[in-house]
């Protein structure tokens, strides 16, 4: 099944050169991430399993472990339990960490085939929340608290949670925000002008309630985006966190030096 993978044996030093100082399994690496590049593997293909690789290679089963392993790291493959290893598909770029827009606006913007979908919106009691330090709120008052999933053609990339506070928005629960841009909403239908956000990016394992809901394994590398954002009179308006599937996504930062 992969034998066309892989040249001729006494071609094969031109893949894994034993000479060569640089490590066995960075050469394995720079070989498929190679065959993935330029198309002979491509989106959901499988790839040899790792004893085939042994065996056609020369190569020890750790060796072909840990540079599957870091390719998978590093989102350019996933694995299915029981099934084996595939390539996985382009990653999703966003600029969220230089400019202030919504993620939908920034899709668009990418022309990115980008849908959202609304698992909860309602009105709570702020409480002891940390949005409500976030959001300069007092424990009575009340904040609007939403939910959405992000996907691209179909498939889950973005948990978003945000809370704001109800008395800039209180009738949001009633809006639809379906595939619509949340800053469009607050700026058309409610006369918001939105003015900066403050943002930080870390990476963070998946608990099991954003696997299931981002269709990956629990544990696996999430970026997670917080955003506070305030309105032109130093007001914050919105306090959410992004959840991101970290092999479906990458943040672009366009750094000037002064």
């Amino acid at each position: 099944m992969y034998r066309q993978l892989f040249p001729r044996p006494e071609e094969r030093g031109s893949i894994i050169d034993k000479e060569n100082p640089l490590p066995l399994y960075c050469q394995l690496k720079d070989w498929l991430r190679g065959l993935i590049d330029d198309g002979v593997l491509g989106v959901d293909d499988q790839i040899p399993p790792e004893l085939t690789l042994c065996e056609e290679l020369g190569l020890s089963r750790g060796t072909a472990r840990q540079a599957i392993n870091e390719l998978v790291n590093e989102g350019l493959l996933y694995r299915v339990q029981g099934h084996g290893t595939f390539v996985s598909g382009p990653k999703v770029q966003h600029s969220l960490g230089q400019r202030f827009t919504s993620l939908a606006e920034d899709m668009q913007e990418h022309k990115v085939p980008f849908q959202s979908e609304v698992l909860g919106c309602k009105l709570l009691q702020a409480g002891e929340r940390r949005a409500t330090t976030k959001l300069q709120l007092e424990p009575s008052d009340q904040i609007v608290f939403l939910e959405r999933l992000g996907c691209v053609e179909g498939e889950p990339i973005v948990l978003a949670v945000t809370y704001l506070p109800a008395g800039l928005c209180p009738d949001l629960p009633e809006e639809d925000l379906t595939n619509r841009s949340l800053y469009q909403v607050l700026e058309q239908r409610y006369g918001l002008r939105l003015s900066h956000a403050t943002r930080t990016l870390e990476l963070a394992p998946a608990d099991e309630y954003e696997a299931q809901r981002l269709e990956i394994q629990k544990g696996d590398p999430i970026h997670l985006v917080r955003t506070i954002a305030y309105l032109e009179d130093g007001r914050p308006i919105e306090y959410s966190k992004l959840r991101f599937r970290g092999d479906r996504s990458s943040f672009v930062f366009e750094v000037h030096r002064a």
